[in-house]
């Protein structure tokens, strides 16, 4: 044995080896993330539109009630942070997920180091600035359109609910939709479960939006899908709803003063909640006892014509074709239950989904066309491919 080695203490030789490690995994952090700013910019130029399209949107927002006399004690804000939690949590509870998932089934015998190593292997450059654009502008968005949609009784009141039911019956060989559905799903337990269905439309589309802002695939149908996204909602949640105002057959005598169609329906829906709870119920005494105190429905909105829940259905359908033919078969049988319990639940007239239906094929196919364009291609990819 060496002098050297007598007088030296083995341990003083860990920290060495330790900070070598540091090195090695500093330096090959520094490689990864040594793309940041190219790739920062690429997103930000494919993302050109979608938040030029958002912009223009909350700045009609913000200014259009002013400009038409519409006076609220609420601000385009108030929402913001509930739809930047909805984000987060989008973000968060798959990250939970999969952690549980490595700890129950993989159990590495590492395990910081391995979801470290998931993380980067997941989390590069290019899918973190594919993803944060419409992660961090779609709560602008969504604040955006839930304070103009609880002023669209300010703008126009409603007053089309006599037309479109007397047209649905007119459609439906003089039923209402509901008589016709009634005979098969007039079971409480049924009814439920299509109630159940009808409200996981909400966790479905913060999942397809999580899938889709961080997917690297496919990108001229990803942005296919966001834009299609934003102009549903505006076109036909905000300028269509104005149009054709409307509150929906739960609402009919309330806001008619005539005696109700959908009475029996209601009635059977009350009955049935003795047996297992219909939350539909809930939430649409919710939404009247929120108008009847404000005078805005402030917890959403009241408006039946067209139905945005078949309408964003269905655009979570035709992205999901893109990928995959089971999958879209698996989305657009739910966008038909979502259509169906529009109707059983009492929330909207059957005609509120086939416009919804209509228009959200128009747009996805203007939407389609316009991204095809030479020029718009070149513009927001450049030389990259934009395959799909």
């Amino acid at each position: 044995m060496s002098i050297e080695s007598a007088i030296s203490p083995p341990e003083l030789s860990a920290p060495s080896q330790s900070t070598a490690r540091s090195r090695v995994t500093l330096a090959r952090a520094l490689d990864t993330w040594r793309g940041l700013l190219p790739e920062a910019l690429r997103s930000a130029r494919a993302h050109t539109v979608f938040a030029g399209l958002i912009g223009v949107y909350v700045a009609a927002e913000l200014y259009l009630p002013a400009l038409l006399g519409v006076n609220t004690p609420f601000t385009p804000a108030f929402s913001y942070r509930f739809f930047l939690l909805m984000s987060a949590l989008t973000l968060a509870f798959p990250a939970c997920f999969y952690c549980l998932y490595v700890m129950i089934s993989v159990r590495p015998k590492a395990l910081t180091a391995y979801l470290v190593s998931a993380a980067g292997r997941f989390l590069g450059p290019r899918r973190v600035c594919t993803a944060l654009p419409v992660i961090l502008l779609f709560p602008f968005f969504g604040s955006a359109f839930a304070y103009f949609r609880i002023l669209l009784p300010a703008f126009n009141p409603w007053s089309m609910d006599p037309t479109l039911a007397a047209l649905d019956r007119t459609l439906h060989g003089g039923l209402n939709p509901w008589e016709i559905l009634h005979p098969v799903l007039a079971n409480p337990y049924i009814t439920a479960s299509i109630n159940g269905v009808y409200h996981l439309w909400f966790l479905l589309m913060f999942g397809i939006f999580l899938w889709q802002s961080g997917s690297l695939t496919r990108p001229v149908t990803r942005m296919q899908f966001f834009l299609t996204f934003i102009l549903i909602w505006a076109i036909l949640g905000n300028f269509l709803a104005i149009l054709l105002p409307s509150a929906g057959p739960v609402y009919f005598a309330r806001v008619t003063g005539e005696a109700s169609p959908f009475q029996p329906l209601m009635d059977y829906l009350h009955a049935a909640n003795e047996v297992v709870p219909v939350m539909a119920l809930d939430v649409q005494e919710q939404l009247w006892a929120s108008y009847m105190k404000d005078g805005l429905a402030t917890l959403g909105g009241i408006t039946a014509m067209p139905s945005m829940h078949v309408a964003t259905s269905l655009s979570f359908a035709l992205v999901a074709y893109a990928h995959s033919r089971m999958l879209g078969h698996l989305l657009l049988g739910f966008t038909a239950i979502v259509q169906i319990g529009a109707v059983h639940l009492g929330w909207h007239y059957a005609i509120d989904g086939y416009v919804a239906i209509v228009g959200t094929l128009l747009v996805w196919w203007a939407v389609g066309r316009f991204l095809k364009l030479g020029w718009v291609r070149r513009a927001l990819w450049a030389n990259q491919a934009a395959g799909g």
